[in-house]
Order: structure tokens, then C-alpha cells, then sequence
């Protein structure tokens, strides 16, 4: 075959084809091909592609180590009958939510009974034999206040909800008021009609 013909005896193609062919393998090693001379086919580097902006793995833990130290100094300045106020009064929350929940779905009444300045219980209901429902024995929850916090009202009072969610006795909105005797603080839990448990 003469130098410089269009076809190869070989059956591998023109020249152009396998600059075709060739220029393909480049691109997935991420290179372009450039022709130099008759038929000789050279490799150049593709310019490097633009990096997406983002943080670094030292950029993070800078910023997690500020916010820690930010953090560590803010906590002690907080007061620390206001946290334990806050406390006792999410707890408080949690309970009555529970037992409504828990009359929703589990087909019995539930209820809180406020037994002392300190102290309030959980307990599932069931029905005697005149069709009452009572107290069921032992109560599912005893809890204990934390030091310091009572309340102020509502000492004797319990919030029974029906296995619709309704809260039947008390018919009316009842607040309970907790206490903090040390740091004279006071936040409210009120508990409506319709089952809703509110903070306050």
C-alpha cells in the first residue's frame, strides 16, 4: 500500500477513523487529541476543570469548636432554677399528652391525678361492675417533682381524658402552676376541654 492512502490493507481504517478511534480512548483517560506530521497523533492534557466551592474538612471543625466554646460559656450564665422549672414543666407535658394519646388508642380512660404539692400519678382506668370507670392498681407513672418546684395550685385535682381524646372531668380549662421556691419563677400547664394540653 502507497504512503498516504486513504485506506489501510490492513482492515483497520483511514487514517481518519483511527484518529476517530483514538481521540475516543483520549477522552476517557480525560485528554484530547491533537494531530502533529501526516498521521501521527499526539496527546495533550485537557485544562483542569473547574472545583465546586465548598467547606473543607478543617473549615467544619473550626466552626463546630466555636460554637462548642460559645456554648460552654452561655450554659453556666444560664439560671438553674429556670432550666429546672422548665423541666418539670416539660415533663408534666409529656405525661398529660401521653395519657391522652394512650386513651385515643388503647380504648380505655386514662388520667392524671395531681396527689400532692410535689407529687401527680399516671394511671389507666377500666370500668367496675356499675359501669364506672376507675382507677386501675398499680398506677403506670409516679412522679416526683424536682427540688424546689410544687405546685401552687391544683393540688387534688385530676384530668381524665375518654377514648375520644376528650378530657371529661374537669368539664372546664384547669391551669396547674408550678413553682419555683427558690428562684421565685412560675410557668403553667393548661389542660382545655377538648383534650388540647397547652404551656403557658
Amino acid at each position: 500500500m502507497a504512503h498516504g492512502s486513504l485506506h489501510s490493507g490492513d482492515g483497520r481504517g483511514t487514517r481518519t477513523e483511527m484518529a476517530i478511534r483514538y481521540g475516543q480512548n483520549a477522552r476517557l483517560l480525560g485528554r484530547r487529541v491533537r494531530r502533529v506530521g501526516d498521521g501521527c497523533v499526539s496527546l495533550a492534557r485537557f485544562p483542569p476543570h473547574r472545583r465546586e466551592r465548598g467547606f473543607t474538612l478543617i473549615e467544619l471543625l473550626a466552626t463546630f469548636g466555636l460554637i462548642a466554646v460559645v456554648f460552654a460559656i452561655a450554659i453556666p450564665r444560664m439560671p438553674r432554677g429556670a432550666y429546672t422549672l422548665w423541666t418539670a414543666q416539660t415533663q408534666l407535658l409529656g405525661d398529660m399528652r401521653e395519657a391522652r394519646a394512650s386513651a385515643l388508642t388503647k380504648g380505655d380512660h386514662f388520667r392524671i391525678d395531681i396527689t400532692g404539692t410535689t407529687t401527680y400519678t399516671l394511671s389507666r382506668m377500666q370500668l367496675d361492675a356499675g359501669g364506672n370507670w376507675i382507677p386501675r392498681t398499680p398506677v403506670l407513672k409516679n412522679v416526683t417533682l424536682p427540688p424546689g418546684i410544687i405546685f401552687s395550685s391544683g393540688t387534688g385535682l385530676f384530668f381524665e381524658f375518654n377514648t375520644r381524646g376528650l378530657m371529661i372531668n374537669p368539664s372546664w380549662a384547669a391551669t396547674l402552676f408550678l413553682y419555683d421556691n427558690n428562684h421565685g419563677l412560675t410557668r403553667v400547664v393548661t389542660v382545655w376541654p377538648s383534650g388540647q394540653v397547652a404551656p403557658g
